[in-house]
């Protein structure tokens, strides 16, 4: 019993491997490659983000409060 166990998930590794190298691509059977591209559109100004430390934040507001 336990050597049909282990041949079974010998096989299902084996096919899932092949499904993520694409060997089923042909009949429509892949995995998905697609890594949500609408997102890049969706962006309006990405170059504008900066990333600040908290240290400079505080220095950047005690600069500019009277």
């Amino acid at each position: 019993m336990s050597r049909f166990v282990i041949a079974v998930l010998l096989v299902l590794n084996a096919a899932t491997l092949a499904w993520q190298w694409d060997a089923f691509a042909r009949w429509g059977l892949g995995p998905n490659t697609a890594r949500e591209p609408e997102r890049l559109g969706q962006q309006i100004r990405p170059e504008a983000l900066t990333l600040e430390s908290p240290e400079a934040v505080a220095q950047r507001l005690a600069a500019q409060t009277p």
